[in-house]
């Protein structure tokens, strides 16, 4: 058996959406002056990578303690764009690359985690390269487009989707349908993955370790994939 990362690891400088609280970490005790180490952090739910639960945009939705274990053990497939997007950074996923993923590789399987591989992660070191704001500060990343996401739902009965930047939605979305979609239909996204293009395009199983925190719109999240 493979194993392979798919989550960046945790610091105060990892980009954020705007808007969101910063990050900050302080060290709350040391071996040498208290015999233990331990940090204490200031975080959002929704930075590094991490999981969006259906509370995130639906009143009244799951919260990640009502996650079912079975949930976040899953079949994940790779929907590579990163060619497309290294031109347009405003591209989307749509029906036509779903369909053309099975024609070379198989049927997406019923209750798959869907990514995105669109090689954002290369642009990690950066918040101002990760966002990608032009002078009227609208970001422009690729993510779902939301045919895609309607799609993965009603034809292929998917548990969720991912991808390797900020926001499941392109970043110059400004209603999220992606995000509303997915959410309302009581599945999750994760967001800001990383390694994708090192995991078969089928065949693979994504592990989600969510933090299941009480109320929780979503939140941090350990992604690893066997195969």
């Amino acid at each position: 058996m493979r194993l392979a990362d798919l989550t960046h690891v945790f610091s105060e400088d990892f980009p954020l959406f705007p808007g969101a609280p910063p990050t900050s970490r302080t060290t709350a005790v040391t071996v040498q002056a208290d015999g233990f180490y331990a940090q204490q952090w200031t975080l959002s739910e929704h930075a590094c990578t991490h999981m969006d639960a259906p509370a995130h945009f639906v009143a009244g939705g799951r919260t990640t303690p009502q996650l079912r274990l079975s949930e976040l053990v899953a079949p994940v497939v790779v929907i590579d764009i990163a060619r497309r997007a290294a031109g347009d950074p405003d591209t989307v996923v749509t029906p036509n690359d779903l369909r053309a993923f099975e024609r070379r590789y198989g049927r997406i399987p019923r209750n798959a985690v869907v990514c995105m591989h669109s090689g954002w992660q290369a642009r990690i070191g950066s918040t101002e390269s990760y966002r990608n704001a032009d002078a009227q500060q609208v970001m422009h990343f690729p993510g779902f487009g939301k045919a895609a996401v309607d799609w993965l739902l009603t034809r292929r009965s998917i548990r969720g989707i991912g991808v390797d930047t900020l926001s499941l939605d392109p970043g110059n979305s400004k209603t999220f349908d992606s995000h509303v979609t997915v959410l309302k239909a009581n599945r999750y996204g994760i967001e800001n993955l990383r390694g994708l293009k090192a995991i078969p395009a089928r065949g693979a199983t994504i592990y989600l370790g969510v933090i299941p925190w009480r109320g929780g719109s979503g939140g941090p999240c350990r992604a690893f994939a066997s195969w």
